[in-house]
């Protein structure tokens, strides 16, 4: 009997290891033809928090799949519905650009976030939110 419990032990083991070994994201490393490659990501970091009108901030992004050779839109986008504002960059693969927090459409409370687009592929990526609080001296 006590065998038989083994066995048992044995087989769920087994079963449990053959599922993490098919499972596992590691698994997948030396398949030459995926079906489904994973999607391009854009990663975009700016201000966070809170930011002070007057202030020079900067905006910058990445993406491995984006050639440096295809373009950027920018977006300021204010309380994560109206763009205020877009500009062209350059470099979809990396890049930044420096903007002023300016008091003409900036004011004390309102929300903001970037949206960084490569038109090209298309893929895009959002910033994190920040808020304005004050004027800078």
């Amino acid at each position: 009997m006590a065998s038989f419990k083994f066995l048992k032990l044995l087989a769920i083991l087994a079963v449990m290891f053959a599922v993490l070994a098919i499972c596992s994201p590691a698994s997948n490393l030396n398949k030459k033809h995926d079906v489904c490659p994973p999607p391009p990501i854009m990663h975009v970091s700016g201000p966070a928090g809170r930011v002070a009108i007057k202030s020079i901030q900067n905006v910058s992004w990445w993406c491995n799949e984006c050639s440096p050779a295809d373009p950027v839109i920018i977006e300021l986008i204010k309380n994560c519905k109206d763009v205020l504002f877009k500009r062209r960059g350059r470099n979809a693969n990396s890049g930044s650009e420096d903007f002023v927090v300016d008091p003409k459409w900036a004011t004390v409370g309102d929300k903001f976030h970037f949206r960084v687009t490569d038109p090209v592929i298309p893929v895009s990526g959002n910033s994190s939110k920040f808020i304005v609080f004050k004027i800078q001296g």
